[in-house]
């Protein structure tokens, strides 16, 4: 059994969960917390990390899989610094995902339906992330008066009758995240090749090569997001 070690602190929340891969590849919760946090989240980070392994009876994963961003700056140089870190310290492979593509997966899987994510951005823009049959498109940093503009025709049907998840009512008014804060499950199963590469060949997945998604500046394509090919 193979155990993985999940958390974000991206956002204005800290999640964090472990994991266990059996022999047949299928992916199971063995503890997942979840709470909103304001501040001090690297020492709250670290905190959730120590109880969930304490929990699971873990000494230490043989994965870690973090969040990247988008989400404050700040956020995502704890989780990215905290994922680098313990990599260093445990000798473990590390993946990183979008966050807003860990959001959709499990928004879209829990409504059955198209998921249209924003989180707050600052100059009146929001980073957009959106999940049909399609897949995931995203992320983006935008007005949302931008958005259809940039959506492929084909996905604007779905876009325009979508569950709305946003910490930014102003901008972008739906569903609040800390009302109902996403887990990595459905993340973790849909992304299972990469942790299973990452598990068989540890030194391809190394810290040095964990990259933080700042995204400000910069603007998706219509294609997923991929961070290992």
């Amino acid at each position: 059994m193979k155990k993985i070690l999940f958390f974000d602190a991206t956002n204005p929340w800290i999640l964090v969960g472990t994991y266990t891969i059996s022999s047949d590849d299928s992916i199971g919760t063995a503890h997942w917390h979840a709470d909103l946090h304001s501040r001090e989240s690297s020492q709250k980070l670290l905190v959730q990390i120590g109880e969930c392994l304490k929990i699971s009876n873990w000494s230490k994963p043989d994965l870690i899989v973090t969040a990247l961003g988008p989400g404050s700056f700040t956020g995502i140089r704890i989780s990215v610094s905290t994922a680098r870190n313990l990599s260093q310290l445990w000798k473990i492979p590390v993946l990183g995902f979008d966050s807003l593509e860990i959001y959709c997966a499990h928004y879209f899987q829990e409504a059955g339906a198209a998921v249209s994510v924003a989180l707050e951005a600052k100059q009146n823009k929001i980073y957009f992330g959106f999940r049909d049959k399609h897949g995931f498109w995203g992320s983006v940093d935008i007005h949302p008066d931008q958005i259809p503009e940039l959506l492929p025709e084909n996905r604007l049907p779905s876009f325009s009758t979508s569950v709305r998840i946003s910490n930014e009512d102003r901008l972008f008014p739906g569903e609040k995240f800390e009302n109902n804060l996403p887990e990595a499950d459905v993340i973790l199963n849909e992304k299972k090749e990469f942790i299973l590469r990452a598990l068989e060949s540890p030194e391809d997945f190394s810290y040095l090569k964990l990259l933080p998604n700042y995204v400000r500046g910069t603007y998706a394509d219509n294609k997923p997001k991929v961070y290992y090919e």
